[in-house]
């Protein structure tokens, strides 16, 4: 398996991962209770981290899943953002 394939494939698996867990933590399908805010907080902090293996697998391998993996990372990295900023709005917290 080469470099820039693999890491495509982890770039792309961050942000499914990551968006299993916020529908999980919306849905309520598992009870996770002692990590109650962390699925929405962890893009944040994964996200750029998919980013970087994308950009250095696209670099590497100039293919459609490591600019796949750089999208939804980036489109997943804005969800907390996003979420927070009309909750404000909307709640007024």
């Amino acid at each position: 398996m080469q470099k820039g394939y693999f890491l495509g494939i982890i770039s792309v698996l961050i942000p499914f991962v990551l968006l299993i867990l916020i529908i999980n933590f919306f849905a309520g399908w598992v009870s996770i209770d002692k990590n109650q805010g962390l699925p929405i907080i962890m893009p944040i902090i994964l996200c750029p981290i998919g980013v970087v293996l994308g950009l250095v697998s696209f670099r590497v391998k100039k293919d459609r899943l490591s600019l796949t993996g750089i999208v939804l990372n980036i489109i997943l990295f804005l969800f907390p953002i996003l979420y927070h900023f009309i909750g404000t709005l909307v709640f007024g917290v």
